[in-house]
């Protein structure tokens, strides 16, 4: 019998999730909790980052850099209220839901950054 890790969690959950995907309408049916969801450099567990670069005025796109490769991700609705969005060619699907967010590779089921948290801008001056 084979444990049951909180990581297989996630993805599973993540993968629930994909049943259904229709884009995402109206903004305030697609963020019902006003996630923030900026732009900027995300720290995330195991030292791993992820670089969103562009977050659409509308919140229905975002580019993201992983791996030294720009992705262009497409918001869509996820019944749990979280922000989903997914680029269907590569399988990755960035999710954020209070105060973190993380990125799982549908394709091959995995997580691959976890606990991902937004660096606070710079100051000007600082």
């Amino acid at each position: 019998m084979r444990a049951v890790t909180f990581s297989s969690l996630v993805v599973g959950a993540g993968l629930l999730a994909v049943q259904l995907p229709s884009l995402a309408s109206d903004a305030d049916d697609f963020n019902p909790h006003k996630f923030p969801f900026p732009a900027g450099l995300y720290d995330c567990e195991l030292n791993r980052k992820v670089d969103v670069r562009e977050v659409s005025p509308d919140m229905r796109s975002a580019v993201l850099r992983w791996a030294r490769k720009d992705y262009t991700l497409r918001a869509v609705k996820a019944r749990t209220g979280a922000l989903r969005y997914e680029d269907e060619s590569s399988g990755l699907v960035w999710i954020v839901i209070a105060g973190k967010s993380m990125l799982l590779d549908m394709r091959h089921g995995k997580q691959l950054a976890n606990e991902c948290t937004a660096r606070p801008p710079l100051r000007a001056g600082a």
